[in-house]
């Protein structure tokens, strides 16, 4: 009778600890890192297609309206070479970013929190430019995407903008662009957007 009442009650042990186990909702399971392939694939969609042009058309824009660089004047004339520069801004910053993130086999692309609630979500959003996820999924400081934004903005003012514009204007730029970074992983984090063919 003993042993009966004491299998009866490991029974009813075991029970409930499968039944706890399964009432325990399963880890989020987090996106997958890129590999070198994917990585390069990203590159180039967003150097080379509707991203790139895209996003040259708004920053030129924006520069002519502002009539940024006084020294390029406006209309047609400006505002290409405006558009130029801001293209080839952007390609040295994915080029430097790309290169940097395969180099250092990181992941520096920008991931949904796995968390819940506004403020952690939130707090994801800022931090996500200055993280990238190693293979093994460990989160770390992204080199990559300061680098690329340093090279984006401080390069073209030493190379080709009029001078005496790289510590007042590519510095400057260089924080602007990681400021707006982060403003993008906000909306990126709570807001749905469609996604564009071919991009990771």
């Amino acid at each position: 009778m003993r042993y009966v009442l004491a299998a009866a009650i490991l029974g009813v042990g075991l029970a409930g600890a499968t039944k706890g186990f399964a009432q325990e909702p399963a880890p989020p399971i987090p996106p997958p890192v890129l590999n070198d392939e994917k990585l390069l694939r990203k590159y180039v969609w967003s150097t080379l297609g509707p991203s790139g042009v895209i996003g040259a058309a708004f920053g030129s824009g924006f520069e002519q309206w502002k009539g940024y660089p006084p020294e390029w004047g406006g209309g047609m004339s400006g505002y290409s070479k405006r558009w130029a520069s801001a293209y080839a801004a952007s390609a040295i910053g994915n080029t430097t970013k790309y290169g940097v993130a395969r180099l250092m086999h990181q992941d520096p692309s920008f991931t949904k929190c796995q968390c819940t609630g506004f403020g952690p979500r939130l707090r994801h959003a800022l931090k996500s430019p200055f993280v990238a996820r190693t293979r093994g999924y460990h989160q770390v400081f992204s080199v990559a995407t300061v680098a690329g934004q340093v090279a984006e903005h401080v390069i073209p003012a030493s190379a080709w903008y009029p001078d005496g514009r790289v510590m007042s204007d590519g510095v400057t730029l260089a924080v602007v662009g990681v400021v707006s970074k982060m403003a993008v992983d906000v909306i990126r984090e709570f807001v749905v957007l469609p996604r564009l063919p071919h991009t990771p």
